[in-house]
């Protein structure tokens, strides 16, 4: 077996419809200030930290952590990812969520989906269970490439043993540096640097057995 890891981006690959920002901001009505948020950090105006800093200072009142994980239960598994990762752990790789997303949900999805390893931000929490505002950052969106290559030193496998894969322009890095990058959906500025493009996770499997 040429690859030994499986890692997957989380929001838009695992997940469809809101990323685990965005459900949060639209919980408290956030969304125009946090898109704004987004584009300074998109163009470099900002730093990611600044970028989570200032996405968790319009959730007023602070919430406690208990209500971040009521507002995050009501996420969407993407088709066919169940039957895709049963295969996957029956073949006998090793699997793994990197995000920049929020560490509550990666956790329920590795739950039910049996992923053995997660990498995600979290948020700080006071002695009461609230939130204090501040972000607890492991994952910079642009540089997913570095946390896949602790996770491979962690867990005892080369970058050459893994397969990468993720939906937007933000995973590029994470593709680049795995043995294997798997573009899922059709965004063109991933596309262009990943080795396999697929549609739907029907297929990954099989794309697994021939590479």
């Amino acid at each position: 077996m040429r690859y030994k890891l499986v890692a997957f981006d989380m929001d838009g690959t695992l997940t469809v419809g809101y990323n685990s920002w965005e459900m949060i901001n639209r919980h408290f009505g956030a969304r125009r200030a946090a898109r704004k948020n987004f584009e300074a950090w998109d163009r470099g105006e900002i730093s990611y930290p600044e970028f989570v800093h200032r996405d968790i200072a319009l959730w007023q009142p602070l919430p406690t952590i208990k209500k971040i994980e009521e507002i995050l239960s009501s996420y969407k598994i993407a088709p066919n990812v169940r039957e895709v990762l049963r295969e996957i752990h029956h073949k006998g790789y090793k699997t793994a969520i990197i995000t920049s997303g929020i560490d509550i949900l990666a956790n329920k999805i590795a739950n039910e989906l049996s992923i053995q390893n997660v990498v995600a931000n979290g948020l700080e929490v006071d002695k009461r269970g609230y939130l204090t505002g501040k972000g607890i950052i492991r994952v910079d969106p642009n540089r997913k490439n570095l946390t896949l290559n602790q996770l491979t030193k962690d867990i005892g496998v080369s970058l050459e043993e893994c397969v990468a894969v993720g939906d937007s322009k933000y995973d590029a890095k994470f593709l680049e540096c795995a043995g294997l990058g798997v573009a899922i959906g059709g965004d063109p500025e991933l596309a262009r640097v990943a080795d396999v493009v697929i549609q739907d996770f029907e297929n990954l499997p099989k794309l697994l057995d021939y590479l």
